[in-house]
């Protein structure tokens, strides 16, 4: 995957927007080979290609959707994605598996059941989270409850306002964006492009960047496409 001239591309971007010197505050460090294959050995799965990719070549964190994107980076003895607007990450297992919607309440059923708590009454907006407390306590409960629910996942963006972005790390949607608002059910909604295709981190990553672009008068050989 060759990301030649985004990073560019966005540095116009904030240019346009009179931004000055932001060469080396648009993005984090770029991670060498020798730190990814650290960072995959750590969490126990590869990174999707486009990401790893990016990574390598554009940069660690930075600009991106929404807001920004989280950047991949030692923190507290171990490899996180942290939101610097915060300084705050969450933490999931990479590893999976990577449940859809159709197969999140029988999970959660099945969690229940193997604690020795028969589930009482879904709640339409938190699913079975009353459950787990009563199964886990409360702290535990919680902390199970959203572990399992972006489970085969990484925190890829902050959207704002309880919105964040997930990329699948397992299984067959394995390289796509999906998206959280913590208010809401489903868990996870998977986000398409414009012709109704999931989304990986590459067309994800462009489909933001052109709309920038766009907002700020920018067009090229790309524009359109």
């Amino acid at each position: 995957m060759d990301w030649s001239g985004v990073r560019d591309r966005v540095i116009a971007v904030e240019r346009a927007r009179g931004r000055r010197n932001i060469e080396q505050d648009v993005f984090e460090r770029t991670l060498t080979s020798e730190e990814i294959a650290e960072v995959e050995s750590e969490i126990g799965v590869a990174l999707p290609e486009e990401y790893a990719a990016f990574v390598a070549q554009v940069g660690s964190g930075g600009r991106g959707p929404e807001l920004e994107l989280t950047t991949l980076c030692r923190s507290k003895g171990r490899w996180a994605w942290i939101w610097s607007n915060s300084g705050t990450w969450l933490t999931t297992d990479a590893r999976g598996p990577f449940l859809e919607n159709n197969e999140w309440i029988g999970h959660q059923i099945a969690t229940l059941r193997d604690a020795g708590i028969e589930p009482t009454v879904r709640d339409e907006e938190d699913d079975y989270v009353g459950d787990y407390v009563t199964a886990f306590g409360e702290e535990d409960g919680y902390r199970l409850f959203c572990e399992q629910r972006l489970c085969g996942t990484i925190h890829i963006s902050d959207n704002g306002c309880g919105m964040t972005s997930w990329l699948v790390m397992v299984g067959p949607h394995r390289g796509e964006i999906w998206f959280s608002d913590a208010a809401l059910n489903p868990p996870l909604e998977q986000l398409v492009d414009p012709n109704g295709q999931p989304h990986s981190f590459y067309t994800w990553y462009i489909d933001w960047l052109e709309r920038q672009e766009a907002s700020v008068g920018i067009r090229g050989p790309w524009a359109g496409k």
